[in-house]
């Protein structure tokens, strides 16, 4: 199994107005193999943190490397963000 970070576009819908709203945010996600392509998979192919990454750590290094990897993510597709049932 192998993972990194992708944006994923959360989408909320107001019962009362019905209107919608959309926000962006970092998740790790986990893929079934190393050989996966990551740049044709969808939200149904992939796990997901329930939450947004949080960008805490106990060194720079490890914001670094972090950081690193986010600015990767902004090179692929936009992953949709599903709530689990």
């Amino acid at each position: 199994m192998s993972w990194n970070f992708r944006v994923m576009r959360h989408t909320q819908v107001d019962k009362e107005s019905g209107r919608v709203s959309e926000w962006l945010a970092f998740h790790e996600v986990h893929y079934e193999s190393i050989e996966v392509n990551d740049l044709e998979v969808t939200s149904a192919d992939v796990g997901y943190t329930e939450n947004p990454v949080a960008m805490t750590a106990e060194s720079v290094e490890e914001l670094r490397f972090m950081l690193t990897r986010m600015l990767g993510a902004l090179d692929k597709p936009i992953l949709e963000y599903k709530e689990s049932e």
